[in-house]
Protein backbone atom coordinates (compact mmCIF):
# COMPACT_ATOMS: atom_id res chain seq x y z
CA UNK A 1 0.00 0.00 0.00
CA UNK A 2 1.47 3.42 -1.13
CA UNK A 3 2.66 5.53 1.95
CA UNK A 4 -0.03 8.34 0.79
CA UNK A 5 -3.01 5.84 0.77
CA UNK A 6 -1.96 4.14 4.31
CA UNK A 7 -1.95 7.90 5.63
CA UNK A 8 -5.00 8.86 4.36
CA UNK A 9 -6.80 5.25 5.69
CA UNK A 10 -5.16 5.49 8.75
CA UNK A 11 -6.30 9.51 9.22
CA UNK A 12 -10.03 7.54 8.74
CA UNK A 13 -9.62 4.57 10.40
CA UNK A 14 -9.07 6.86 13.70
CA UNK A 15 -12.12 9.17 13.29
CA UNK A 16 -14.18 6.53 13.29
CA UNK A 17 -14.75 4.93 9.45
CA UNK A 18 -15.06 1.40 9.75
CA UNK A 19 -14.74 0.82 6.19
CA UNK A 20 -11.07 2.17 6.11
CA UNK A 21 -10.26 -0.16 9.10
CA UNK A 22 -11.71 -2.74 7.65
CA UNK A 23 -10.42 -2.06 4.44
CA UNK A 24 -6.93 -1.70 6.59
CA UNK A 25 -7.69 -4.95 7.83
CA UNK A 26 -8.17 -6.99 4.44
CA UNK A 27 -4.96 -5.87 2.93
CA UNK A 28 -2.36 -6.63 6.13
CA UNK A 29 -4.26 -9.92 6.50
CA UNK A 30 -1.59 -12.03 4.69
CA UNK A 31 1.37 -9.72 6.38
CA UNK A 32 -0.51 -10.64 9.98
CA UNK A 33 -1.01 -14.50 9.44
CA UNK A 34 2.85 -14.18 8.36
CA UNK A 35 4.11 -12.61 11.17
CA UNK A 36 2.27 -14.85 14.14
CA UNK A 37 3.11 -17.88 12.31
CA UNK A 38 7.13 -16.81 11.86
CA UNK A 39 6.93 -15.64 15.78
CA UNK A 40 4.46 -19.21 16.56
CA UNK A 41 7.41 -20.82 14.19
CA UNK A 42 4.42 -23.03 13.13
CA UNK A 43 1.22 -22.81 10.38
CA UNK A 44 -1.21 -20.11 12.13
CA UNK A 45 -4.77 -19.78 10.09
CA UNK A 46 -7.43 -17.46 11.84
CA UNK A 47 -9.09 -20.38 14.27
CA UNK A 48 -5.98 -20.40 16.15
CA UNK A 49 -5.88 -17.90 19.24
CA UNK A 50 -2.55 -16.44 18.44
CA UNK A 51 -4.11 -15.06 15.29
CA UNK A 52 -6.90 -13.29 17.08
CA UNK A 53 -4.09 -11.97 19.74
CA UNK A 54 -2.34 -10.53 16.57
CA UNK A 55 -5.54 -9.26 14.97
CA UNK A 56 -6.50 -7.03 18.32
CA UNK A 57 -2.78 -5.92 17.94
CA UNK A 58 -2.68 -4.79 14.52
CA UNK A 59 -6.24 -2.77 15.73
CA UNK A 60 -4.09 -1.13 18.27
CA UNK A 61 -1.63 -0.44 15.88
CA UNK A 62 -4.06 1.75 13.56
CA UNK A 63 -5.35 3.54 17.08
CA UNK A 64 -1.59 4.68 17.88
CA UNK A 65 0.57 4.59 15.22
CA UNK A 66 2.56 7.69 14.65
CA UNK A 67 5.35 8.77 11.59
CA UNK A 68 7.12 10.41 14.54
CA UNK A 69 7.94 7.01 15.89
CA UNK A 70 10.69 6.56 13.05
CA UNK A 71 9.41 3.40 12.08
CA UNK A 72 7.32 2.47 9.10
CA UNK A 73 3.93 1.03 10.07
CA UNK A 74 4.64 -2.06 9.08
CA UNK A 75 7.33 -2.69 11.33
CA UNK A 76 5.02 -1.23 14.42
CA UNK A 77 2.58 -3.37 13.48
CA UNK A 78 4.78 -6.58 13.65
CA UNK A 79 5.97 -5.03 17.29
CA UNK A 80 2.96 -4.42 18.50
CA UNK A 81 2.24 -8.16 17.38
CA UNK A 82 5.65 -10.09 18.53
CA UNK A 83 5.22 -8.04 22.15
CA UNK A 84 1.34 -9.56 22.07
CA UNK A 85 2.42 -12.86 21.58
CA UNK A 86 5.36 -13.16 24.19
CA UNK A 87 3.16 -11.80 27.26
CA UNK A 88 0.58 -14.88 26.13
CA UNK A 89 3.73 -17.00 25.75
CA UNK A 90 4.89 -16.37 28.70
CA UNK A 91 0.90 -16.54 30.62
CA UNK A 92 0.91 -19.74 28.55
CA UNK A 93 4.02 -20.76 30.50
CA UNK A 94 3.14 -19.74 33.67
CA UNK A 95 0.39 -21.53 34.10
CA UNK A 96 1.65 -24.43 33.28
CA UNK A 97 4.46 -24.10 35.69
CA UNK A 98 2.26 -23.69 38.08
CA UNK A 99 0.06 -26.77 37.52
CA UNK A 100 3.02 -28.60 37.32
CA UNK A 101 4.32 -27.20 41.00
CA UNK A 102 0.63 -28.35 42.16
CA UNK A 103 1.11 -31.40 41.01
CA UNK A 104 4.71 -32.27 42.26
CA UNK A 105 3.62 -30.91 45.82
CA UNK A 106 1.39 -33.84 45.99
CA UNK A 107 3.03 -36.93 44.03
CA UNK A 108 6.43 -35.78 44.25
CA UNK A 109 7.47 -36.20 40.96
CA UNK A 110 11.34 -35.76 39.72
CA UNK A 111 10.25 -34.12 36.61
CA UNK A 112 9.94 -31.13 37.71
CA UNK A 113 13.25 -30.22 36.83
CA UNK A 114 13.11 -31.50 33.13
CA UNK A 115 9.99 -29.82 32.68
CA UNK A 116 11.60 -26.19 33.72
CA UNK A 117 14.79 -26.95 31.54
CA UNK A 118 12.28 -27.94 28.87
CA UNK A 119 10.56 -24.28 29.51
CA UNK A 120 13.61 -22.55 29.28
CA UNK A 121 14.66 -24.52 26.02
CA UNK A 122 11.22 -23.27 24.81
CA UNK A 123 11.92 -19.89 25.42
CA UNK A 124 15.33 -19.52 24.11
CA UNK A 125 13.67 -21.31 20.75
CA UNK A 126 11.57 -18.28 20.65
CA UNK A 127 13.95 -15.68 21.81
CA UNK A 128 15.81 -17.31 18.54
CA UNK A 129 12.48 -16.92 16.73
CA UNK A 130 11.79 -13.77 17.42
CA UNK A 131 15.26 -12.60 16.15
CA UNK A 132 14.89 -14.28 12.39
CA UNK A 133 11.98 -12.45 12.32
CA UNK A 134 13.48 -9.25 12.56
CA UNK A 135 16.07 -9.85 10.50
CA UNK A 136 13.98 -10.92 8.19
CA UNK A 137 11.70 -8.36 8.24
CA UNK A 138 14.86 -6.21 8.04
CA UNK A 139 15.54 -8.03 4.37
CA UNK A 140 12.27 -7.57 3.30
CA UNK A 141 11.96 -3.76 3.98
CA UNK A 142 16.12 -3.68 1.85
CA UNK A 143 14.54 -5.53 -0.91
CA UNK A 144 11.38 -3.54 -1.49
CA UNK A 145 14.22 -0.76 -2.63
CA UNK A 146 14.77 -3.34 -5.36
CA UNK A 147 11.64 -3.57 -6.38
CA UNK A 148 11.33 -7.02 -4.96
CA UNK A 149 8.95 -8.72 -2.22
CA UNK A 150 10.41 -11.59 0.56
CA UNK A 151 7.25 -13.78 -0.79
CA UNK A 152 8.04 -14.06 -4.11
CA UNK A 153 11.95 -15.51 -3.44
CA UNK A 154 10.67 -18.86 -3.07
CA UNK A 155 9.29 -18.79 -6.35
CA UNK A 156 12.92 -17.27 -8.00
CA UNK A 157 14.86 -19.69 -5.45
CA UNK A 158 16.75 -22.40 -7.89
CA UNK A 159 15.66 -26.12 -7.43
CA UNK A 160 18.89 -27.67 -8.25
CA UNK A 161 21.82 -27.46 -5.63
CA UNK A 162 24.34 -26.72 -7.66
CA UNK A 163 23.22 -23.76 -9.46
CA UNK A 164 21.99 -22.71 -5.49
CA UNK A 165 25.98 -23.43 -5.28
CA UNK A 166 26.93 -21.57 -8.03
CA UNK A 167 24.42 -18.26 -7.23
CA UNK A 168 26.25 -18.42 -4.18
CA UNK A 169 29.82 -18.38 -5.90
CA UNK A 170 28.45 -15.44 -7.92
CA UNK A 171 27.26 -13.23 -4.91
CA UNK A 172 30.24 -13.95 -3.09
CA UNK A 173 32.34 -12.75 -6.22
CA UNK A 174 30.36 -9.75 -6.44
CA UNK A 175 30.82 -8.47 -2.74
CA UNK A 176 34.58 -8.96 -3.21
CA UNK A 177 34.36 -5.78 -5.71
CA UNK A 178 33.82 -2.52 -4.18
CA UNK A 179 33.04 -0.78 -7.28
CA UNK A 180 30.29 -3.76 -8.24
CA UNK A 181 29.13 -3.26 -4.49
CA UNK A 182 28.74 0.92 -4.86
CA UNK A 183 26.68 0.24 -8.02
CA UNK A 184 24.32 -1.65 -6.49
CA UNK A 185 23.34 0.23 -3.77
CA UNK A 186 23.53 3.25 -5.13
CA UNK A 187 21.38 2.52 -8.44
CA UNK A 188 19.55 0.15 -6.87
CA UNK A 189 19.99 -2.38 -9.81
CA UNK A 190 22.17 -5.53 -10.11
CA UNK A 191 25.01 -4.09 -12.89
CA UNK A 192 24.60 -7.32 -14.97
CA UNK A 193 26.59 -6.07 -18.06
CA UNK A 194 29.50 -5.20 -16.31
CA UNK A 195 29.77 -7.74 -13.69
CA UNK A 196 28.96 -10.69 -16.69
CA UNK A 197 32.16 -9.48 -18.85
CA UNK A 198 34.33 -8.95 -16.16
CA UNK A 199 33.40 -12.33 -14.29
CA UNK A 200 32.79 -14.64 -17.08
CA UNK A 201 29.16 -15.49 -15.61
CA UNK A 202 26.86 -15.79 -18.41
CA UNK A 203 24.42 -12.73 -19.22
CA UNK A 204 21.30 -14.36 -19.28
CA UNK A 205 22.13 -16.85 -16.02
CA UNK A 206 22.47 -13.62 -14.01
CA UNK A 207 19.26 -12.26 -15.35
CA UNK A 208 17.52 -14.91 -14.96
CA UNK A 209 18.41 -15.20 -11.06
CA UNK A 210 18.59 -11.53 -10.27
CA UNK A 211 16.36 -11.26 -7.29
CA UNK A 212 18.46 -14.27 -5.79
CA UNK A 213 21.55 -12.78 -6.14
CA UNK A 214 20.61 -9.71 -5.10
CA UNK A 215 18.88 -11.64 -2.07
CA UNK A 216 22.41 -13.14 -1.34
CA UNK A 217 24.23 -10.25 -1.79
CA UNK A 218 21.75 -8.06 0.53
CA UNK A 219 22.66 -10.62 3.25
CA UNK A 220 26.14 -10.83 3.01
CA UNK A 221 26.67 -7.08 2.95
CA UNK A 222 24.35 -7.42 6.44
CA UNK A 223 26.59 -10.12 8.74
CA UNK A 224 24.40 -8.73 11.60
CA UNK A 225 21.79 -10.67 10.39
CA UNK A 226 23.61 -13.58 12.15
CA UNK A 227 20.55 -16.16 11.52
CA UNK A 228 20.48 -15.77 8.21
CA UNK A 229 23.98 -15.74 7.40
CA UNK A 230 23.85 -18.69 9.35
CA UNK A 231 21.21 -20.10 7.25
CA UNK A 232 23.30 -19.47 3.92
CA UNK A 233 26.83 -20.70 5.50
CA UNK A 234 24.14 -24.26 6.06
CA UNK A 235 22.30 -24.23 3.17
CA UNK A 236 26.20 -23.97 1.48
CA UNK A 237 27.25 -27.02 3.37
Amino acid sequence: MESSKLKNFLAQANTGNDIAREQLIRHYKPYILNVTGHVCKRFITWSDEESSIALIAFNRAIDTFSEEGGRTFQNYVYLLIKRDLIDYFRKEQKEAHLSLTLSDSEHDIPELNFENDQAIEKYEEMVQTHDLVDEILELDQKLREYKISFEELEQYSPKHEDTRLSLFEMAATFTSDDEFVESLIRKKQLPIGPFAKKTGYKRKTIERHRKYVITLILIKLNPQWLHLTEYIKGTQE
